[in-house]
């Protein structure tokens, strides 16, 4: 089984608090794993460091075959034209246009004509459902639901073989977070692409995720589908259930 994305051993410490300790995660080429954890667990301090934004203290990385410590600036370039990012909270540039946000992949790892950009922002604005009349305003003048909806036609645009998803429709209605996830999961199986997304909910579809893991106390604490899951949360509410219950004695 060919591997897109490997961790091993990661550690990462900020100031005297262990965010990770001996964190270990594959991703299986053409897959997609859903990892989920509460606030402040390093959900996007994971996808940083597998997009090889920023360096654990200790452990390494390898995607697509690269590892992102030892590897030289002309493979890391390479690497990222290969990477769709979305970050937490969308994450555009505030003082560029939406029109601008979405064509900046485009413009910076591959040489086109402006007529050729164009095409291209428009095919992804309207995979996305991007407003075209919103297209020169600056995000701050869009909702939440339209950034979100430009930085996945930003993160498209170059076709990635990588996703690397920072809670992409958190926040939104239900019926458009799970039309944004069925575009998501149609590109992938199309494009054979492999998913690593985060976030604090479980996916709203099943089978948006092959695999689901649990980041607690610094590490993937379990990792199944997303039937295992279920019945391992089922098993872990049982058992804190079934504690005795302390009376208050005030």
């Amino acid at each position: 089984m060919e591997i897109a994305l490997e961790a091993w051993n990661l550690s990462f410490h900020l100031d005297s608090r262990v965010i990770f300790q001996d964190l270990n995660l594959r991703l299986p080429k053409g897959q997609a794993l859903f990892v989920v954890g509460g606030s402040g667990s390093g959900k996007s301090l994971l996808l940083r460091i597998c997009a090889g934004l920023i360096f654990p203290q200790e452990g390494r990385v390898t995607l697509g075959g690269t590892d992102l410590k030892t590897a030289s600036k002309e493979e890391v370039q390479e690497l990222r034209a290969r990477i769709g990012f979305v970050f937490q909270d969308s994450a555009l540039i505030s003082n560029m246009a939406i029109y601008d946000n979405i064509a900046l992949p485009l413009r910076y790892h591959k040489k086109g004509t402006e007529e050729e950009v164009r095409a291209r922002v428009a095919e992804k604005m309207g995979l996305f459902g991007v407003d075209r009349s919103f297209e020169w305003l600056l995000p701050s003048a869009l909702s939440l639901e339209m950034r979100k909806r430009a930085a996945l036609a930003r993160a498209f645009m170059l076709e990635p073989e990588f996703l690397l998803l920072d809670q992409p429709t958190s926040g939104l209605e239900t019926e458009v977070a799970q039309r944004l996830s069925r575009i998501i999961r149609d590109y992938q199986q199309r494009r054979g692409a492999s998913i690593l997304e985060v976030g604090s909910e479980y996916p709203l579809l099943g089978k948006n995720a092959d695999r689901i893991g649990l980041l607690e106390g610094g590490r993937i604490r379990v990792e199944g589908t997303r039937e295992e899951m279920g019945a391992y949360l089922e098993k872990a509410k049982n058992v804190e259930n079934s504690k005795p219950q302390i009376p208050d004695l005030k």
